[in-house]
C-alpha cells in the first residue's frame, strides 16, 4: 500500500514537470528560424535631396530575414547630426545651410539628434524586389509611408538598397521656407524651399 503511494507521488512529480518544460519556449529553435544582420554603419548611407542635397549617415539598425531569407522586419536610426551638403562648392553657404537644417527651424537635431525607421511589412514583387511599408518618426512622431527596395543576401553580407523615397515635411510641421507656411516670418519673404524631402538608401550588413 506504502509503495502504491509512492508510487502515484512520483508520477504526479514526475507529469508536473513535464509540463514546466514543455509549456517553456524553446528559444534556440526560434533563434535558429531567422536570420539577424546588423547594419555596417561605415558602409551604409543616405542620400537625401530638397533642392540642395546631400549625406547622411546611420547610428545603427537591424534586419531580420526568415529562414528562406524573405526580410520580415527591419529597424534603422539615423543620426541626424550627419547631416552634409554636397552640392554647393561655396564653403559659407554650405555652412549656412547646413546650420539651417540643423536649426530648430527643420530637424531641430539639438533636440532630436537621432530618427528613425520601423518597417510594417515586406511585400515581394519580383525576386529581390520589394514594397516596403513602415514609419519613418522624426521629432517622436512616426508617419507611415511605402516605397521600394532591393534586399539581397550573399553569404554572411546583407545589401539594401533602396529607391526613391518620398516624404512630406510638412507631415511632421517643418514649414520654414514652405509655400504653405500658415504662419511665415518676415525672412522668409521670397524664400521658398519645396516641401518634398527625396531620400535614398544604400545599406550593407552583417549576419549577426
Amino acid at each position: 500500500m506504502r509503495l502504491t503511494i509512492f508510487y502515484k507521488i512520483f508520477i504526479l512529480i514526475a507529469a508536473f514537470w513535464l509540463f514546466i518544460y514543455a509549456s517553456k519556449p524553446n528559444n534556440k529553435i526560434q533563434q535558429t528560424e531567422n536570420n539577424i544582420y546588423i547594419l555596417d554603419t561605415a558602409n551604409s548611407k543616405i542620400h537625401w535631396n530638397c533642392a540642395h542635397f546631400g549625406l547622411m549617415k546611420f547610428n545603427k539598425g537591424t534586419i531580420i530575414l526568415d529562414k528562406d531569407e524573405n526580410p520580415i522586419k527591419a529597424n534603422f536610426t539615423i543620426d541626424m547630426m550627419s547631416i552634409i551638403n554636397t552640392d554647393i562648392d561655396n564653403k559659407l553657404l554650405q555652412g549656412t545651410l547646413q546650420n539651417v537644417l540643423r536649426s530648430i527651424e527643420f530637424f531641430n537635431t539639438k533636440e532630436y539628434p537621432e530618427s528613425h525607421f520601423e518597417s510594417h511589412s515586406f511585400d515581394k514583387i519580383s525576386d529581390n524586389e520589394y514594397k516596403i511599408t513602415g514609419d519613418f518618426i522624426i521629432f517622436d512622431t512616426g508617419i507611415c509611408y511605402d516605397f521600394e527596395g532591393t534586399i539581397r543576401a550573399k553569404g554572411d553580407s546583407l545589401y539594401f538598397n533602396t529607391k526613391t523615397i518620398i516624404l512630406d515635411r510638412i507631415d511632421w510641421g517643418i514649414f520654414y521656407g514652405s509655400a504653405n507656411n500658415p504662419w511665415p516670418k518676415e525672412e522668409e519673404e521670397g524664400f521658398v524651399v519645396t516641401d518634398t524631402i527625396l531620400l535614398d538608401a544604400h545599406i550593407r550588413a552583417y549576419k549577426k
